[in-house]
């Protein structure tokens, strides 16, 4: 005979899984929230309902287990680079989202309800604290970035602390306990707890995954071991659990990237197991007998109305503040309404101390379940309007879809470069990863393709962890740069991200003859990574910017690529550039989506660098250098150089070469061709008398001058005062596009149209701050009410013109400047890397 409650284990697991399949199906059906089914289900099965399952000790530990997870998972998937930018916001939201629920009660408690002060405080602590049920919920929708769902999540960390202040005050106050003396104690232990979980812990997990990884079990077990002792501790010093669990989240955050495997595991163990149980365990509180007391109800009315209005005009004062769109000020109510957490433990205190009746606890109870449905409703119904807004927004700058290719042929480096790639995808992207193996044909061709299956195999499966599409795909090629670059342009790759070692061999220029020729022959943004290390175990990006690099049409998709890893692994990015142009690069580098927290430090001149980076390093940092390919805008001799020196200079350090983008520029050229009006604007820029052959060597300014002399036949002192501009403006950087040519530009006020400018030098010139002598000058003035988009798009097709390897000797060989300047506009038609056909197979 079955008797009730039931006590049969197994039964009561059977039961409670069904409650959590059939829950979120059922109410999903009829657009409810599945996570208010499950504790309308849990009420439904409890004491106060059919009575078939009792909270009993089992329910106590999975429901707090549940809930203090629910807190660590809102810690450690909040983002930090949107954070720190909203610290300030949350702070004011959190004391806005708590004084005005806690102002409301004190007034009601005494002039309503008849409470005194102490009584009245403490329903302000209850009703002014709030606890993320919904967050879950949110993730679902991809709105879990969102800057003021961010800023809500940060105000969890106020507000229930707040509250479990204004309950220490109360709980001392009543007992009579709260001297200086209690107060200096509970201030010197909440110290010593916050220093060991802000610092201490993030050493020992740095330490830790240094030496596992992130891979098998125990990882995930560090990582719960840490968040129980922390809500432990917080207990010890006279915080609530939920405070420990929530700080550890935070403590924790930069050491799992979003997009892993860990990551992957710790939201689905929690969505699917520990959080559902506490929903189930709240259920089980309510009371169903209660539903006929008409002081139980009152008192339930009252507190939600508190909540309620309360939460929702913190939020509604927070749209105008804030700037927050209307969906987003609904969802952020439907987020801090739901009460739970340390409402249970303020009301529970305040029973035992006498402050409050049974029917008081009854009462929280029914709010706690109210909220708990009205909260994620708002939620679901507001949340789609947000991330509708979220999409209808313009895309910004460098957020195209990214296809990253992953060529792939040392299985002990598969899965650390398939996690790079996942990193530097763009959040939330539907686009595939695509792992690529390239086997040489001939008579071993069957155990090429077998070896390379196998390689492909480790990143499938490390990808597959981290729930990351991934299409693996392997190339039949005798030449391996040939079968990386094939397989890239198949599948319409945008990013190509290779493995770099460290060793030389005859034939390598700077990486080797593979990598160098997949460099050489690509256009896509191509990234070199030299890992010694775990990715997140590193705490900071270092960020080497050449001067006028932010100029560059690809700059905007690398800084997306960099700081989409930055985001997901926790990393400020602290960036070098020259300053001539740190302030400018610093305002493209913030233009870029997503967010991140990036600080800039000018160097007095680019050579610089290498200097200042051997000063600020340390063994924690990654190191990014932004680089062109030869004839770039930005290019320059050093850059050749800079990668050796970085992998010999810094050998315990992660190491990536980032060559930007050219596929953009390609298109531009193609729009110049394909147009007549703009192919016929760009010859009328340099017609043939502005074109000055066989200049001898002299001064810069004085070349500059001779050069300009025959734009300006009208204007005789125009010349000099242009030329003293550029060379004032190039003091400190001579833009090499490559050996021999040297191109000055200015953005200017004193020409009303742009003009192309070009002189050679058969004797070549020794100009300031160059690497060898200059034998073609090119000069680019454009007006200052010429849009700087517009400008920096002639930058780079001017560059175009002088891009092939043989443009020196042909300039220099030109007998008329009508022949030089008919080469010239004719290199645009031929701006694409050689055929691959012209490499071999």
């Amino acid at each position: 005979m079955l008797s009730l409650p039931i006590t049969d284990p197994v039964l009561i697991v059977s039961i409670t899984m069904g409650i959590l399949l059939l829950g979120p199906i059922l109410f999903e059906r009829l657009r409810i929230p599945g996570l208010v089914g499950l504790i309308v289900l849990g009420a439904a099965v409890g004491p106060g309902g059919l009575g078939l399952l009792e909270r009993d000790a089992t329910f106590e530990l999975l429901g707090t287990f549940g809930l203090l997870y629910l807190m660590f998972l809102a810690g450690v998937t909040l983002d930090l680079g949107e954070f720190s930018k909203r610290r300030g916001q949350s702070i004011a939201f959190g004391l806005l989202s708590f004084s005005m629920p806690m102002g409301l009660a004190v007034l009601v408690g005494q002039y309503v309800l008849g409470y005194d002060i102490l009584a009245a405080s403490l329903l302000g602590a209850i009703v002014g604290s709030h606890t993320l049920l919904a967050l879950p919920l949110a993730a679902r929708l991809g709105i879990g970035k969102n800057g003021a769902l961010v800023a809500a999540t940060g105000a969890t960390l106020i507000t229930d602390l707040v509250s479990l202040l204004v309950l220490a005050v109360v709980q001392g106050s009543a007992s009579g306990e709260a001297d200086t003396a209690f107060w200096l104690r509970f201030a010197g232990l909440a110290s010593l707890w916050g220093i060991f979980v802000l610092v201490i812990v993030p050493r020992l997990g740095r330490a830790f995954f240094r030496r596992v990884g992130r891979e098998g079990d125990t990882p995930y077990v560090f990582l719960l071991a840490i968040v129980f002792v922390s809500a432990w501790l917080a207990g010890l010093v006279g915080l609530a659990p939920i405070i420990g669990a929530f700080l550890a989240g935070i403590a924790l955050n930069r050491l799992v990237p979003k997009k892993s495997p860990l990551m992957t595991r710790i939201e689905f163990v929690g969505n699917a197991l520990f959080i559902p149980f506490f929903l189930v365990s709240v259920g089980l509180l309510v009371d169903v007998r209660v539903l006929g007391s008409l002081e139980v109800w009152k008192l339930a009315l009252v507190a939600t109305g508190l909540v309620v209005v309360g939460k929702g005009s913190a939020a509604l004062v927070s749209w105008p503040l804030f700037k927050w769109t209307r969906a987003e000020a609904f969802t952020v109510a439907g987020l801090t309404m739901p009460q739970a957490a340390a409402t249970l433990a303020v009301t529970l205190i305040g029973f035992d101390i006498g402050l409050f009746g049974r029917e008081a606890v009854n009462a929280i109870v029914l709010v706690i379940l109210i909220t708990c449905l009205v909260g994620p409703s708002l939620v679901r119904r507001f949340g789609r309007d947000v991330a509708l807004e979220a999409r209808a927004e313009p895309a910004g700058e460098g957020s195209a879809p990214q296809r990253i290719v992953v060529p792939l042929s040392n299985p002990s480096t598969a899965e650390e470069l398939t996690e790079l790639a996942m990193l530097m995808r763009t959040p939330n992207s539907e686009e595939s990863i695509f792992p690529l193996a390239v086997a040489r044909g001939g008579s071993e061709e069957a155990q090429n393709v077998a070896r390379a299956e196998q390689v492909l195999e480790r990143a499938v499966i490390h990808a597959a962890a981290a729930d990351v599409p991934c299409l693996p795909t392997v190339r039949i090629a005798m030449n391996p740069a040939v079968g990386i670059l094939r397989g890239a342009r198949e599948v319409r790759g945008s990013i190509i991200v290779l493995g770099w070692g460290t060793a030389t061999t005859a034939g390598t220029v700077i990486y080797g003859s593979i990598l160098d020729k997949v460099i050489e022959e690509s256009r896509e943004m191509v990234v070199m990574a030299r890992l010694n290390k775990r990715i997140n175990s590193v705490q900071r990006m270092v960020l080497l910017v050449p001067p006028v690099a932010h100029q560059e049409i690809g700059f905007a998709g690398a800084l997306h690529a960099l700081k989409s890893l930055a985001s997901q692994n926790g990393m400020p990015i602290h960036a070098l550039a020259a300053e001539n142009y740190a302030k400018a690069a610093k305002k493209t580098i913030g233009s870029v989506k997503p967010s991140a927290k990036v600080t800039m430090q000018p160097l007095p001149q680019w050579r610089d660098a290498m200097k200042t980076l051997a000063d600020i390093i340390t063994p924690d940092d990654m190191v990014v250098l932004l680089s062109v390919r030869e004839g770039a805008l930005a290019w320059r001799p050093a850059l050749k150089r800079m990668p050796r020196l970085l992998s010999l200079r810094h050998q315990d350090n992660d190491v990536l070469v980032v060559y930007l983008s050219e596929v953009e520029l390609d298109a531009l050229v193609e729009g110049v061709l394909d147009a007549p009006r703009a192919g016929l604007r760009h010859a009328q820029l340099l017609p043939p008398h502005h074109i000055t052959l066989g200049l001898g060597p002299t001064d810069l300014p004085s070349l500059l001058t001779t050069i300009l002399q025959p734009g300006y036949p009208q204007r005789p002192q125009l010349p000099g005062n242009l030329a003293d501009d550029l060379a004032g403006a190039h003091e400190n950087y001579a833009p090499e596009l490559s050996p021999g040519i040297v191109f000055y530009h200015e953005h200017t006020s004193w020409v009303d149209e742009p003009a192309l400018f070009l002189g050679t030098c058969p004797q070549g010139v020794r100009l300031p701050q160059t690497s060898q002598p200059a034998y073609v000058i090119m000069i680019l003035v454009a007006p200052k009410k010429m849009k700087p988009a517009a400008y920096l798009t002639q930058l780079s097709l001017t560059a175009q013109l002088v891009r092939p390897e043989d443009t020196v000797q042909r300039l220099l060989a030109a007998k008329t400047s009508v022949a030089a300047a008919d080469y010239l506009l004719g290199n645009l038609h031929d701006t694409g890397p050689d055929d691959l056909d012209e490499l071999g197979d």
